[in-house]
Parts: C-alpha cells; structure tokens; sequence
C-alpha cells in the first residue's frame, strides 16, 4: 500500500488494490426488527437462499454508515421505517454467505404505527417467535438469537 496519512485521513493513493486471484469481501448489514418480541422476517425470492426466511438487509452503499445502510434496507424490504439501535454483531465467517460478504447487524426498533409489507426482494414476510424460527437463510438464526439476548439485558 502506497499513501501517506495526512490528519489522520488517507490520501486516493493508498486504495488498496486486489492482486492478480485475490478478491475483496464486501459489507452488508442486517437489520433485526422486533414487533411485540416478535422478529419480522422476508422469504428471499432470489439466490442466494431462495425461498428460505432472512432479515432485512442489504449492502452498504459507498456514501454511506453501515447504520444508515440498515435502516435504508429496511425501509426497501420490509416498508418500516427504523431507529437503528444497538450493534448486535460483525457476522464474518467466510461461508455464511456464497459471496462472501460480511454482515454488520443491529437492532431496529419501528417509528410509528407503520407495519411491514413485502416489498424488494420478498415473496412475503411474517414475524416470527425467535425460539421457533423456520428454516432461515445465511447465518440469520445466529444473528437472531444474538439480537434477542442482547434484548433481554
């Protein structure tokens, strides 16, 4: 890496470039949205995990927080608008999704009396008791369990 730090900052020089083979992971965020403790997910209507449940989430996009990010995904897969609160969990493990992205995952609590719908990606969405979740996509049941724990705190 070439590059200089100036104030902290990183000058366009210092990008870092894959070598010849290597490829990046890339950052996505998942939001855990809990309705009267109960956990609102999607059935993902495309590959990966096709037909299977998830958490709303998605990439982060260049200009934005991985926060921001999650409350946008939200809003797009499941129309509610969130607070996004407390950080759950980096989710890293190199096969908890076939493209390799990491998760950053947070609680979500809803604004206003909006209730979810089916938008972006979903065949449908449901809410679910965290203690008996269907069959669940990636690494979801552990971001779950995770976020509920947090909750009980």
């Amino acid at each position: 890496m070439t590059g200089t730090i100036s104030a902290g900052i990183l000058d366009e020089r210092s990008r870092v470039e894959p070598m010849a083979g290597e490829t990046f992971r890339a950052l996505a965020t998942d939001g855990v949205v809990f309705i009267d403790r109960s956990v609102v997910l999607l059935e993902r209507d495309h590959p990966p995990f096709e037909g299977q449940w998830v958490l709303p989430g998605g990439m982060v996009e260049r200009h934005e927080t991985a926060a921001a990010a999650c409350r946008r995904e939200v809003r797009e897969e499941v129309d509610v608008d969130v607070e996004v609160g407390a950080f759950v969990g980096l989710y890293d493990d190199p096969d908890r999704d076939e493209r390799g992205n990491v998760s950053a995952a947070y609680l979500c609590r809803p604004v206003g009396d909006s209730m979810p719908s089916a938008e972006d990606e979903a065949r449908r969405f449901d809410t679910f008791d965290p203690a008996d979740l269907p069959e669940t996509g990636f690494d979801h049941a552990t971001i779950i369990a995770d976020a509920y724990e947090l909750l009980s705190h």
